[in-house]
């Protein structure tokens, strides 16, 4: 494969600190500090839809109040390739809710894709897509549900 250009270990120590940092936030409440884990132009997309750094501020800052849900994310087979200056990135996952029946069922399993870029010596996150391989519609209620308490909560 001509265009496999593998990172060095010390960037992928890096990077995949950033992407359990990441995990770790969403997981115990603090989904209103993640947007400091982009770049300044830095995008999400997936079923939660599509924002930039101020939108994940204000998800963030919304999802935090909502205290009564619990989720857990798993990731593994991380494949990080050089793209130039930046690392591009296929990150497996599981996520498991307990507002998903059966709870011991992964609620999705799918794979984030997202480029990485480092600013100011701390590698960070320029764009991140959610792709939901199973579990899709599982994804996107979640998501409705979120969006019906969001709505409720104002």
């Amino acid at each position: 494969m001509s265009d496999y250009r593998p990172v060095d270990p010390t960037t992928r120590v890096e990077i995949e600190q950033l992407i359990a940092e990441l995990l770790y936030r969403l997981d115990h409440h603090q989904a209103d500090t993640t947007w400091q884990l982009y770049t300044e132009d830095g995008t999400s997309t997936g079923p939660m839809g599509d924002m930039d750094r101020e939108g994940m501020r204000a998800w963030g800052a919304k999802r935090v109040q909502q205290t009564g849900l619990t989720g857990r994310h798993f990731v593994g087979g991380i494949r990080l390739v050089w793209d130039g200056e930046e690392v591009e990135g296929t990150v497996q996952y599981l996520t498991f809710r307990d507002a998903h029946e059966p709870q011991t069922q992964p609620a999705s399993v799918g794979e984030f894709r997202e480029r990485y870029r480092k600013v100011d010596g701390r590698w960070l996150f320029a764009r991140r897509e959610v792709v939901p391989v199973f579990g899709g519609q599982a994804a996107a209620a979640h998501a409705a549900r979120l969006a019906t308490q969001e709505g409720s909560a104002r």
